[in-house]
């Protein structure tokens, strides 16, 4: 996830449930608007292999899932945490 990314995702996190609920239907209605399946699925196979392809030439490292879980459950408490303040 982008710096961006993860500072817009902790700042939905501090909304409301209704505000998230709204923002989550709108944000996945978003994805691949105007696209056919087919080519949304071409898409994510064509973004797996250059991940797998940047994999294997040594361009990126994988983090292991136990990692990515953890930053991911520290990120939601955090985002708890900070909408228990305000």
């Amino acid at each position: 996830m982008s710096d961006e990314a993860r500072r817009i995702f902790e700042a939905a996190m501090r909304l409301p449930d209704a505000e998230r609920a709204a923002l989550a239907s709108v944000l996945k209605d978003s994805v691949g608007e105007g696209s056919s399946l087919e080519e949304i699925e071409a898409a994510w196979v064509a973004e797996a292999e250059r991940r797998r392809d940047d994999l294997r030439a040594g361009r990126t490292n994988a983090v292991p899932w136990q990692d990515v879980r953890r930053e991911i459950f520290e990120m939601v408490e955090r985002a708890r945490e900070q909408r228990a303040t305000v």
